[in-house]
């Protein structure tokens, strides 16, 4: 049997595309060029990864081009806001801590002009633990030191975002006194007033607070995590400092809360071929090798979780940490 030169090179190209992997473009994005809004500071870490993934996503998808957008202010709330009024399309999304939008909305904060359940998530890029520094010559030299503590613990707040809110909850169950401080800009300027000594604290990822450790210029405290973290082993969670189960509640709740981490998302009643077409390029960049390889040579690890799961899961979240929208009043309240 007599095998034409074109069937040869269809089998051929066939055999190519099943090497390379499954193709995630589809007809939806062609030749689009998309926004992806950053409601955080352009030198912090959200956009650090956004910048990395954006040109990843665009040519999965096919786009002409993904550009990112950063919107700050109001702890993420301003740039999220504008993603949610903009139009359904799908040519609009976001990238930030999605922890920051279910606290901002369970605190009832003035600033939400958005429902976090109604946001269609897009996927995970990554889970990264977060952790709560002091300056090397801060008095505090351990978590344990914060029971005994004779004055307010001066927190380096970024706005009213999900760390400052996480803080407050683990003050509140640990009993503590707090002050927040607010008025920094990125967590450049908070690391810096931990190290002045002009606050005794900030939280903060850990790939973002690691320099500053290695270079010996601040120490973790407590993690805001389940499990202790495997490089620090010495550091406690949250959750040990806390015995009584009745204060332990809550504090389980922000912990699996930001466990969410870094996302992206869209806005409510996305377009649906929209959303399965950028679905299935987010997931395609987030396993791709070459980009893990990439952003684990930049310190940027990646966790993924789909679009679809995190959607449910937020749901669930937010019915079940009603009991923290007290605290987080509380918390929010202060600072006015």
């Amino acid at each position: 049997m007599r095998i034409s030169k074109t069937l040869l090179m269809a089998v051929a190209s066939v055999a190519l595309l099943a090497i390379a992997g499954p193709a995630s473009a589809g007809p939806y994005y062609q030749g689009k060029t998309i926004t992806l809004i950053v409601p955080n500071s352009p030198a912090g870490m959200m956009s650090r990864y956004a910048h990395l993934l954006a040109p990843h996503i665009a040519k999965k998808l096919g786009a002409a081009d993904m550009r990112v957008k950063n919107i700050k202010g109001g702890g993420g709330l301003k740039g999220t806001n504008v993603l949610w009024a903009s139009k359904p399309d799908g040519l609009t999304i976001g990238f930030t801590n999605v922890p920051a939008l279910i606290v901002a909305q369970l605190a009832e904060s003035p600033g939400v002009r958005f429902d976090a359940t109604k946001l269609t998530y897009l996927g995970r890029a990554a889970a990264e633990p977060r952790v709560l520094y002091t300056g090397a010559k801060d008095p505090i030299k351990n978590a344990k030191e914060l029971e005994a503590l004779k004055r307010p613990f001066k927190y380096a707040a970024q706005g009213t975002d999900e760390d400052f809110y996480s803080v407050a909850v683990f003050a509140k169950a640990a009993g503590f006194p707090i002050t927040m401080i607010t008025g920094y800009e990125g967590d450049a300027d908070s690391l810096l007033a931990v190290i002045k000594g002009d606050a005794d604290g900030h939280l903060t990822s850990l790939t973002s607070a690691r320099p500053s450790f290695k270079a010996g210029d601040t120490r973790p405290l407590v993690f805001f995590t389940a499990k202790r973290n495997k490089d620090f082993p010495d550091v406690p969670t949250v959750l040990e400092l806390v015995k009584d189960p009745s204060k332990k509640a809550p504090l389980e709740a922000i912990v699996s809360i930001v466990a969410m981490s870094r996302g992206f998302f869209g806005p409510a009643n996305m377009n649906a071929e929209a959303t399965k077409e950028m679905r299935a390029a987010i997931e395609a960049t987030l396993t791709d090798p070459a980009v893990l390889n990439e952003a684990g040579a930049r310190h940027m690890p990646i966790v993924s979780w789909p679009g679809a799961e995190q959607q449910v899961q937020v749901k669930k979240i937010v019915a079940a940490s009603h009991d923290l929208t007290p605290i987080l009043k509380a918390a929010l309240k202060s600072i006015k």
